[in-house]
Formats: C-alpha cells, structure tokens, sequence
C-alpha cells in the first residue's frame, strides 16, 4: 500500500512540477501531456489516451493562448480565412492532413498531435 501513495505522490509532484513551468512559460501543454503520461501510474497509463482527452481543436485554442496569438494572426500564418480558423477552433470544421502539417510548423508540435 505504501509504494502506491508513494507513485501518486510521484506523479502529483509531476503534476505540480508541470503546472509551475506552464505558468512561467517554460512548458508547452504537448509537453504536460508526455511529461503527465509518463509519471502516470502503470495502472493508468492502459486508460490514459490524450487525444481522447483533448481533440485537436481544443490544442489550437490551447497553443494559441499559450503563444499570446490571435485567430487573425494564426489565419494569415495559415494562408486561410479567420472564419475558418474559427470554425477549426470551434470544431465546426475537420482539421485535414494538411492543416495539421500548417499547425504543427506554426506550434512547433508533430502535425498527429492535431488529427
């Protein structure tokens, strides 16, 4: 029993850990989820699916904010109109392979982490 409170303890200082860098700005919420995947528990971690957690429009509004980026600014980086940079944040509109290629050199994060 004790090595169990002592792996969520582990993984809670993670947690922590991550959480203070996010807010200072060392930390991009990509990274949280590996870095949260990896100390999760093993017992978690077969329940553990970050794209079930997150989809790739809720990232787009994520990394937005994290970059302090406007949805005009990330259209024109884009080479798409701010109505459907809008509609891809709002999930009214699929992000294709493509767009996830555009938003992946934009973040600096792997194109799948939008699919």
């Amino acid at each position: 029993m004790a090595k169990t409170k002592k792996i969520n303890l582990d993984f809670l200082g993670v947690l922590s850990s991550c959480i203070e860098q996010y807010i200072k700005g060392k930390l991009k919420p990509i990274e949280i989820l590996k870095l949260v995947e990896h100390a999760l528990p093993n017992e978690d971690k077969k329940n553990w699916n970050p794209k079930a957690e997150f989809s790739g429009y809720e990232l787009i509004e994520s990394f937005l904010d994290v970059k302090g980026m406007t949805q005009t600014e990330l259209a024109k980086l884009l080479n798409l109109s701010p109505a459907k940079v809008n509609d891809l944040i709002k999930g009214r509109r699929k992000i294709t392979p493509k767009t996830a290629k555009k938003l992946s050199k934009v973040f600096c994060v792997e194109h799948t982490v939008f699919l």
